[in-house]
């Protein structure tokens, strides 16, 4: 293997790591738990810019080594070079430390985690009102320039939007393909609008207007409250399956929930499961029924998850990080040059 002389991981964020990106978070616990100990350098930079990756996601990975730049991007990607160039044991496994059917479930739990915890995260995080409308849109003001600041939340919202109907959360569920006309109705109610609904009133007084708007709220609230019910349903099923997993690998376990592979030691699925977990219940947000229902419902999965999250957050370290600096900031300048292909990170 070439000498790799410099690695650095692009993430969401702004000298920390933001809850919007789960996977960024797992691929910066992955780096600070795996290649800290082995003292292998790099760095964590909360850039938020998505030019820096071929495919406009992150995280990214760039390595360079004999002067040649390599960029790994997306959790997976990142997860599967770290696995194959450091193999050394430590509190990670490395995918060549696992069985074949260890392996083989490994990687079907990552895919399952995508397909299911992806979509309760967008719910939560830009589809419920509170949180889009109190926490996750204001975060972009702290992200991006003028007007970015806007247009990214606003993107984001919308690809939420769309998403979730795919395992049946939002409403509107005839023109599940159909978005044409969204555009046309208020950013948090694109998903507020159910197609068995009375046809519009029109309002003849300024009285009659108030009445209206009442009848339309609770109309709203009544459909949020459906969906928030929909979406609790659906991770009783995603969280009790992860509790089977638990138990079919461990059949002889003291415990009701802990680590699935080895004792004191750590999976790139769990990685994922753990930094959607740290997102889902995070106290920042205003509307914190996720966390409510997972201290309710499945205590020892809660107790468990919570202690993993506090210590792998312990691991990312300040010295492990460094700001993002030139092309690599998000300003409307480098979108520019970004978009001309003046500059190529």
């Amino acid at each position: 293997m070439d000498h790799i002389s410099n690695m650095e991981l692009h993430v969401w964020g702004k000298s920390s790591i933001s809850i919007i990106d789960p996977e960024s978070r797992a691929a910066a616990w992955l780096l600070c738990l795996h290649l800290a100990p082995q003292d292998v350098a790099f760095k964590i930079v909360p850039s938020s810019n998505t030019n820096i990756a071929v495919t406009n996601k992150l995280p990214v990975l760039i390595v360079r080594r004999s002067g040649v730049s390599q960029k790994y991007e997306g959790f997976s990607c990142i997860s599967s070079f770290v696995s194959e160039n450091y193999p050394s044991d430590t509190k990670f496994i490395p995918n060549g430390k696992l069985s074949s059917l260890e392996l083989l479930a490994n990687i079907a739990f990552t895919t399952y985690l995508s397909r299911t915890f992806h979509y309760i995260n967008q719910y939560n995080l830009y589809v419920n009102s509170k949180n889009y409308e109190l926490y996750t849109r204001k975060l972009f003001l702290k992200y991006l320039p003028f007007p970015m600041m806007y247009n990214q939340p606003l993107k984001f919202h919308e690809q939420a939007c769309e998403q979730v109907q795919i395992v049946g959360l939002g409403v509107n569920q005839t023109l599940l393909f159909s978005f044409a006309s969204e555009k046309e109705v208020a950013d948090t109610e694109l998903v507020h609008c159910d197609s068995d609904e009375d046809e519009d009133e029109v309002a003849i007084s300024a009285m009659h207007e108030k009445v209206i708007l009442t009848k339309e709220k609770n109309k709203a609230l009544l459909r949020e409250t459906k969906n928030t019910l929909r979406c609790l349903r659906l991770l009783d099923g995603y969280v009790s399956h992860v509790v089977g997993l638990f138990k079919e690998l461990n059949e002889e376990a003291p415990v009701e929930f802990a680590h699935l592979f080895r004792p004191k030691k750590i999976s790139s699925s769990e990685l994922l499961l753990y930094s959607y977990f740290y997102s889902l219940t995070s106290i920042a947000l205003p509307d914190r029924f996720v966390a409510r229902y997972l201290e309710t419902k499945f205590p020892a999965f809660w107790r468990f998850a919570n202690t993993i999250t506090e210590a792998l957050n312990l691991t990312l370290k300040r010295e492990h990080f460094r700001d993002a600096q030139g092309a690599e900031v998000p300003s409307l300048w480098n979108e520019v040059n970004y978009m001309l292909g003046l500059y190529k990170y």
